[in-house]
């Protein structure tokens, strides 16, 4: 981080900065491990929820559609742990201005709201099949611990982070202009003279 931050405040922005992470990456791994088993288990209650259908599968049709179910949930998480990776890279980049302009961005995808849309494709397969929407009510169907982190340890995190940041931006931009004066103009100025 470039400029002429107080030290300490420095490293506290980058505390800051490294605890988001933290948290983004703990929620990262559950979407990579845990959606899939708690999508299946919505699977199942689904099937189950419409007795006289799931009795006209074969056992091979059952096997079949169970498979397709998982491999679109596994695919549909990967899918949305991709898009966590490169907005948590973000965090990496240097100018901390930036970084504030991509915060919005990046909390919209660590909202359960969001989240829960990875069940949506495995939903509408079953929904074909003529059996009852797949849902999960909210991040405790994945795990009591995905759900403190989503919902208890992110927020704060994210807030105390932007807070950190926005301070940042308005004190290197208050400083910005002793540091950024540049002869570029006058310059310009001097070769128009002299091809006349």
């Amino acid at each position: 981080m470039e400029g002429p931050l107080d030290p300490v405040f420095a490293k506290e922005l980058g505390e800051a900065k490294a605890a988001l992470a933290r948290h983004g990456i703990v929620i990262l791994r559950s979407v990579e491990t845990d959606m899939e088993p708690a999508i299946m288990v919505a699977v199942r209650n689904s099937l189950a929820s419409s007795p006289s259908k799931l009795r006209k599968l074969s056992e091979e049709e059952l096997d079949e559609l169970l498979t397709k179910a998982r491999k679109k949930a596994i695919r549909s998480a990967k899918e949305l742990a991709s898009l966590h990776v490169q907005l948590l890279a973000k965090l990496g980049t240097e100018y901390i201005g930036d970084v504030l302009k991509e915060l919005d961005g990046i909390d919209q995808l660590f909202r359960w709201e969001r989240i829960s849309k990875v069940a949506e494709p495995v939903s509408a397969m079953i929904e074909k099949e003529g059996f009852n929407p797949v849902s999960l009510s909210g991040p405790e169907d994945v795990s009591d611990a995905f759900r403190m982190e989503l919902q208890e340890k992110w927020p704060p995190a994210l807030e105390r982070f932007r807070a950190l940041a926005e301070k940042a931006v308005q004190h290197l931009a208050e400083a910005e202009p002793k540091f950024e004066r540049t002869p570029k103009t006058p310059r310009g100025k001097r070769k128009k003279g002299r091809s006349k």
